[in-house]
C-alpha cells in the first residue's frame, strides 16, 4: 500500500493550475500566482480589463523579464513631493 500527497495550486476561479508533490514546488506557484494577481490588479486599476492586465503580469514574471525588470525598478528614485519643495 502507498500513501501519496499531492499538492493543488488553485487559482481566483478554483482551478487546479498546478499539482506538485514537493510542498516547495507548490509553495512558489503559489507566490507567483499571487504576484501574479497582486500586478494584474494594479494594471486594472488603470483601467485596462482583466484579460490584458493578467497576460501583462505574465509577460512581467516570466524568468527572462523579470530578472530586467527588477534591475530596472531599483534604478528608479523617489521624486520629491511638492509639499517638500516649498
Amino acid at each position: 500500500m502507498t500513501i501519496r500527497t499531492v499538492h493543488q495550486v488553485i487559482n481566483k476561479t478554483g482551478t487546479v493550475i498546478g499539482e506538485f508533490m514537493d510542498i516547495k514546488l507548490a509553495k512558489d506557484l503559489d507566490n507567483r500566482t499571487d504576484v501574479l494577481y497582486f500586478i494584474a490588479d494594479l494594471i486594472e486599476s488603470a483601467g485596462i480589463d482583466e484579460t490584458t492586465a493578467e497576460k501583462v503580469a505574465d509577460v512581467m514574471l516570466e524568468d527572462s523579464t523579470r530578472k530586467q525588470l527588477l534591475n530596472q525598478l531599483k534604478s528608479v528614485k523617489d521624486l520629491p513631493s511638492i509639499s517638500s519643495e516649498t
